[in-house]
């Protein structure tokens, strides 16, 4: 993303400021690598949109997060999935953070 980019979160229509996760990191030929996440919580139906916006362009994703009864027969099917993906996260995490020490350790930036 350009240099002058940003996220604007929003939960139900309205700006999200906590809870909010950011990520860049500049690559060898000048692009910047971006990435964002909320870490949240909800108990009734809520809707995301993640907004990107730059000098360069817009662009936004929405997701519709639906509550089901806890007594639900797919909530073994959603801890599971739930527990893929804050895997997969923090997975993501740990290589960003890995990438940036060799990136300062090869160029010293």
């Amino acid at each position: 993303g350009p240099d002058d980019s940003y996220f604007v979160w929003k939960k139900n229509g309205q700006k999200m400021k906590a809870c909010i996760t950011e990520q860049s990191h500049v690559l060898f030929d000048g692009r910047v690598h971006v990435l964002s996440w909320v870490k949240d919580s909800v108990s009734e139906n809520t809707e995301y949109k993640c907004s990107f916006i730059s000098k360069v362009g817009n662009t936004t994703s929405e997701v519709r997060i639906t509550v089901e009864d806890k007594d639900s027969a797919g909530q073994d099917g959603w801890t599971k999935e739930f527990d893929t993906w804050r895997s997969a996260i923090s997975e993501h995490d740990k290589m960003m953070q890995n990438w940036r020490k060799t990136w300062v350790r090869v160029f010293g930036k």
